[in-house]
């Protein structure tokens, strides 16, 4: 019996397939449980003879041939066509997989009894939304917000499921088939959705122009058109009201949005930047009401005031400042505990040239935009009261190797610290929690070295230190500096170069701490 059924579609790849197809001849899975079926949509520098060699050696691969499509969706659906496993896994010709992937996905599926499973998607150059991958979950629906923050087609997907529902790629050269594709599944899967958070499945890999669709430069009102038949799917399958907003406003803050972002947009030249601006506010007025942007955060509230009102030069001036904003933070003590450390955490966001502040007005905290944005944010609601105390910071570990990314548990509060002219600055005082035997959601952190990494968000704006300083007894400071630690073959914790000093004097020893912590991991049988 054919468990799954992996749908490659190959255009060009070069030496970039040799890492996918090494990890697919390793899968644990048995090889009769299990087919990869590469589509050759016409490849010009020798893949598809390539592609033949290989699976006249491997009984696994399957290849076909078919003339150049352009695009991802026909390789896709013709591989679908021919798939025989009761799922089919889709997988991009440049990326990899985890050994364990496929075997993993599939007892999953069964387990939940679920249509479509995301397995954890590790980014390689490629932004991951990191609250998707927390934990396992089990019937999850769109209901859950963050379950549309990765509509790339990497996931699995019951066979029949597909089939009943007659849900396939759309073809030819066009933006945004994965989001159709995919939410096509998720409205038809209502809760037979999974997430499977604790190994790393999919490797998903930033490569070149040359072997990447996608890096051709966007034109405006052909993406824009694609945008809004991913919204009229949305249309079809929701009523007017709160349900609708809340998902619309994914695509107003990364497709429409997100186009005028920092330094990003400050980089391009300023005709390109005219045609999106022109693109995506006609996007704008024609399909996302103002209800859209109570779900946006603060600051994105205030780029689309901006480009509602017709203002391009305010939004480079946000723009300018958002660029400029830094995280800084500053790791102020130490604790030590059976099986888990917890650091604790001081973040907040600098500008340069303008501070990120907040004054009273009674009740509420208002925003104070930089001198270039006050007259254009004039007419804008700056009351950001229920932003600044949601401000929070993430706090995971980053594998040096693979760039593998957990979560770690974090308490987080916000402190309001009072500086000239009554001016109030936000500083998110947190403490994480690590514990090598349960970081990687809920198994053990794999044998590697590891490094903190601390998002901060707070008042609607954010930014990510890949740096700390460490507070030291007596109050000194280091210099900033990544933070990073090893887990052993055996799951403990090995002492760190930079723990020759304790991070605070009301901690005990970071020594006894990591030993404590070691501990713990061996018990749980860390690996």
């Amino acid at each position: 019996m054919i468990k799954v059924s992996v749908v490659v579609p190959v255009y060009n790849p070069g030496p970039d397939l040799d890492d996918l197809v090494r990890s697919l001849l390793g899968q644990s899975l048995p090889p009769d449980a299990y087919e990869a079926i590469f589509v050759d949509d016409g490849s010009t520098d020798g893949t598809g003879e390539r592609l033949d060699a290989l699976a006249a050696e491997h009984a696994v691969l399957r290849v076909r041939h078919i003339p150049n499509s352009g695009w991802p969706g026909r390789p896709r659906n013709v591989g679908t066509d021919m798939a025989r496993g009761e799922f089919v896994y889709y997988v991009d010709n440049d990326d990899w997989l985890g050994p364990e992937a496929l075997e993993r996905l599939y007892d999953r599926a069964v387990a939940d009894g679920a249509d479509v499973v995301m397995g954890k998607v590790v980014g390689h150059g490629k932004f991951v939304a990191r609250e998707l991958f927390e934990v396992n979950r089990s019937r999850v629906s769109l209901a859950w917000e963050p379950l549309v923050r990765l509509l790339s087609p990497h996931k699995l997907f019951r066979r029949a499921f597909l089939a009943e529902h007659g849900i396939r790629f759309p073809e030819g050269r066009r933006r945004l088939e994965d989001h159709v594709f995919v939410m096509q599944a998720y409205f038809a899967a209502g809760d037979r959705i999974s997430i499977l958070a604790d190994y790393g499945c999919y490797h998903w890999v930033l490569r070149g122009k040359e072997t990447n669709a996608s890096w051709n430069r966007m034109d405006p009102a052909g993406y824009y058109a694609n945008l809004r038949e991913v919204l009229d799917i949305v249309a079809a399958n929701t009523a007017p009201g709160r349900d609708r907003d809340r998902l619309l406003a994914h695509w107003y803050r990364a497709k429409v949005l997100g186009r005028m972002d920092g330094a990003v947009f400050l980089r391009r030249d300023r005709d390109y930047n005219r045609e999106i601006y022109d693109a995506v506010r006609r996007v704008t007025l024609e399909r996302f009401a103002p209800a859209v942007d109570r779900f946006l955060p603060f600051g994105l509230r205030m780029r689309s005031h901006l480009l509602r009102a017709g203002d391009l030069e305010g939004i480079y001036a946000l723009a300018a400042f958002e660029a400029g904003l830094r995280a800084r933070v500053r790791v102020t003590e130490l604790r030590g505990g059976p099986g888990a450390i917890e650091v604790g955490l001081e973040g907040r966001l600098r500008g340069e040239g303008a501070r990120l502040v907040y004054r009273r007005d009674s009740e509420r905290l208002l925003w104070e935009p930089p001198k270039a944005l006050r007259e254009r944010l004039a007419g804008a609601d700056l009351d950001a009261t229920a932003s600044v105390p949601r401000g929070h910071v993430q706090a995971l570990v980053r594998s040096v190797s693979d760039e593998t990314e957990h979560l770690l548990p974090v308490e987080a509060r916000v402190r309001l610290d009072e500086g000239d002219a009554g001016l109030i600055t936000p500083v998110v005082v947190a403490t994480a929690r690590l514990e090598p035997a349960t970081a990687a959601a809920g198994r053990p952190l794999a044998s590697a070295e590891w490094q903190l990494v601390v998002p901060v968000r707070v008042g609607g704006f954010h930014g990510t230190a890949m740096t700390v300083k460490r507070v030291l007894p007596g109050g000194t400071e280091t210099r900033r500096a990544p933070l990073t630690f090893k887990v052993g073959a055996d799951g403990a914790l090995e002492r760190p170069s930079w723990a020759r000093r304790h991070l605070s004097g009301r901690a005990p020893g970071l020594a006894r701490a990591i030993r404590r912590a070691s501990r713990g991991a061996r018990g749980a049988g860390g690996r």
